[in-house]
């Protein structure tokens, strides 16, 4: 039975399937309690580590795997399917043995294998659909890339509960037979059409050409700085709720709840709103200003009111978040103007370089803040209590007591204010430089215009 083409079922719901699948990875949260639980040989960094292989693959297979899907989006499909599936079978298995032996099948399971298949899934819906929406490409890419992240507002509520009713290695397998279907589903209908004889036609530089060029870095490190802080945040959303006061296990219907709107509706609803804006402007990097000058904003904001309750904090990330989406969404239109659709996903690859180093940054940032004030948490508490019995049976007095006891408990909050404000405050200095490489990026565009039309 030969299968119809069609914008719609070449294009679309082969996207749906395999940018959902994919866009798994960033449910990775939820897991930690449960892994841990289960097996204690995954400490929080070995989960970390996981999750940071994991970009860092995908970034990586996107930059040498764009040659792969300009040749065919059919291999490409083919080997997202089983590089993603065997990928977290194999951590499934790993986190069912535990030990020495499951850590490292999780880490090559979750890190290289599921990268590369993460890196190619990643990459082929987005010029197939522009290739497909000729007349709306920058709503075609927000779309395409808006589906990597609707895995966040479908797929936490079904691992939340996979989580409560099956135990976590139970819950990889189950997650590993619905992807792989729709991967293996996506494979068989995908196809996209001849590119148009306008772009075909279009003089354009090689890839490598690309690259030499300024402005082609200055974009790079404006996607790095974005990338690393929303991972910073996304990685560890999680554990600030749970500092803020959300029990792990009284509330995990609230932190699922949360984790939700934040990576499904902040981040996939960022990437449609602002991707579809660029169809608007004749400068597809407009709305790159808004992701930075927003971002900005809301962590000077977190700062000075101080977030320490979890709804506070929840309003601050879905927002970050809703930036962080449209970084992604918008690079796909942003790429087509500068150098065409001729070699759109070669070079859409090389920058999602940045995606790979940004995911050994931002969660090793949040990871040493958080810790650290944790540490502080628990030392500073321990040593004020120290100091009140001290009071109590050296001292002898009253109001020494009462003093001691009454910084003690005010010292309890403090560390956790401290540490987010240190976050954020981290955060906001890499979107101020991010801005700044935005206007080298801007002005440089300015520049080769002005050659380009006197010559």
């Amino acid at each position: 039975m030969k299968i119809p083409k069609g914008k719609w079922i070449s294009g679309f719901w082969p996207m749906i399937f395999m940018s959902f699948s994919t866009g798994s990875v960033y449910c990775w949260t939820l897991f930690r309690e449960d892994i841990m639980e289960h097996a204690p040989a995954f400490t929080n960094q070995i989960l970390t580590l996981c999750f940071m292989l994991a970009l860092f693959f995908l970034g990586m297979t996107a930059a040498f795997g764009g040659k792969l899907v300009e040749r065919s989006v059919k291999r490409a499909s083919l080997y997202t399917f089983i590089f993603f599936t065997l990928g977290w079978l194999i951590t499934g298995i790993g986190v069912y043995i535990g030990g020495t032996l499951g850590v490292v099948l999780a880490l090559v399971g979750f890190g290289p294998i599921q990268g590369i298949g993460l890196g190619l899934g990643y990459l082929t819906p987005v010029k197939t659909l522009m290739m497909w929406f000729d007349d709306r490409k920058g709503f075609a890419a927000g779309l395409a890339i808006a589906a990597f992240g609707l895995a966040g507002l479908i797929g936490n509520p079904i691992i939340g509960f996979l989580l409560q009713n099956f135990t976590v290695y139970q819950a990889f397998f189950i997650l590993t037979a619905l992807f792989g279907v729709l991967c293996l589903v996506a494979y068989i209908i995908i196809d996209r059409p001849e590119l148009k004889a306008a772009d075909a036609a279009m003089k354009t530089l090689s890839a490598k050409e690309v690259m030499l060029k300024k402005k082609f870095w200055f974009l790079w490190m404006v996607l790095f700085l974005n990338i690393a802080a929303g991972l910073a945040l996304m990685s560890h959303e999680q554990q600030i709720y749970i500092m803020l006061g959300l029990d792990s296990t009284l509330n995990r219907a609230m932190i699922v709840l949360f984790c939700t709107f934040t990576a499904g509706g902040g981040n996939l609803v960022g990437r449609l709103i602002m991707a579809s804006s660029q169809d608007k402007t004749n400068k597809k990097h407009l709305p790159y200003y808004v992701m930075s000058i927003g971002s900005i904003v809301m962590c000077g904001i977190a700062i000075v009111i101080g977030a320490t309750h979890f709804s506070t904090a929840f309003i601050i990330i879905f927002v970050i978040q809703f930036f962080f989406g449209a970084g992604f969404a918008c690079l796909p239109e942003i790429l087509n103007q500068q150098y065409g659709m001729k070699q759109l996903a070669t070079i859409q690859g090389y920058m999602l370089t940045a995606w790979a180093f940004a995911a050994l940054v931002g969660p090793q940032i949040a990871a040493f803040i958080l810790d650290l004030g944790e540490r502080i948490v628990v030392g500073g508490y321990a040593m004020f209590r120290i100091y009140n019995q001290a009071g109590s049976y050296v001292l002898g007095t009253v109001n020494d007591l009462e003093g001691a006891y009454a910084f003690a408990k005010a010292y309890e909050s403090a560390p956790v204010l401290g540490t987010l404000n240190m976050l954020y405050a981290v955060l906001a200095g890499m979107f101020t430089v991010q801005l700044v490489f935005l206007l080298l990026f801007a002005r440089t565009c300015k520049k080769d215009k002005l050659a380009t039309s006197t010559t």
